[in-house]
């Protein structure tokens, strides 16, 4: 591995390590070596150990008391309960949105609609299809004026759905079943109705959580014997 340019030592580590945790190369409850990635590297520890505690402020690694610096180790509860929170938070801003503004955002979110709708007539990738649907969720949540409630409401699931669980998240829906998914919220703001909005919403995460949820509790099942795992730090 060629060794990092030094003026961006802290944030290529923390790049890094995303990239590796988003493709599966780390995974929940993976011990992290301070050491192991400067020696990588080819740097001091101490950009490393500045990128692991953005990581650990981010929600990417945690810090635990047997492993101690980790991948964020996940539970079925734990996911159900911060998807729960940006269902939540999203739905509110949804709701708020779609009844203050004189027009709502109908042009923006029907043209992702009518790509995702193209998208499944054409076969265009997950990944593809997968960014208008966070295309439509940003169109919402870019109106909204608490900028609180935004942060919150998207740091509440990217972690798990872009990066710790990415590889398990790509495989709940089809390409068709991403644009009903999508295009169910849209009906539902159409209705103008702060509580058709927000159950809507609340329902879109729902089922996501309890997908995910259920693949990480069966993950989890037969491997009581990986805690005891080594620290390291895969290469590419």
């Amino acid at each position: 591995m060629q060794q990092l340019n030094k003026p961006t030592y802290s944030e290529q580590v923390v790049n890094l390590i995303r990239q590796r945790i988003r493709n599966g190369k780390l995974r929940s409850g993976d011990r992290i070596s301070e050491a192991s990635i400067a020696e990588e590297c080819g740097i001091s520890r101490a950009p490393v150990r500045e990128a692991l505690y953005q990581l650990e402020t981010e929600g990417f690694l945690m810090s635990h008391p047997k492993r101690g610096k980790c991948v964020t180790l996940l539970t079925g509860d734990g996911i159900r309960h911060r998807y729960e929170l940006c269902g939540l938070l999203e739905g509110a801003a949804a709701a708020n949105v779609v009844l203050s503004l004189p027009k709502g955002p109908w042009e923006e979110l029907e043209a992702l609609l009518d790509r995702m709708k193209q998208g499944v007539l054409s076969g265009t990738s997950f990944e593809d299809h997968a960014a208008l649907g966070t295309a439509f969720h940003e169109t919402i949540l870019e109106r909204a004026s608490n900028p609180l409630l935004i942060a919150i409401a998207r740091s509440s699931c990217r972690v798990i759905s872009k990066y710790l669980m990415f590889q398990q998240w790509r495989t709940l829906y089809t390409t068709e079943e991403l644009f009903q998914r999508h295009n169910s919220m849209y009906e539902a703001f159409l209705t103008r109705n702060p509580y058709t909005i927000e159950e809507a919403v609340r329902a879109h995460y729902a089922d996501s959580a309890e997908r995910l949820a259920q693949i990480c509790e069966a993950e989890q099942k037969p491997k009581t014997a990986r805690s005891q795992r080594r620290a390291h730090f895969p290469t590419e």
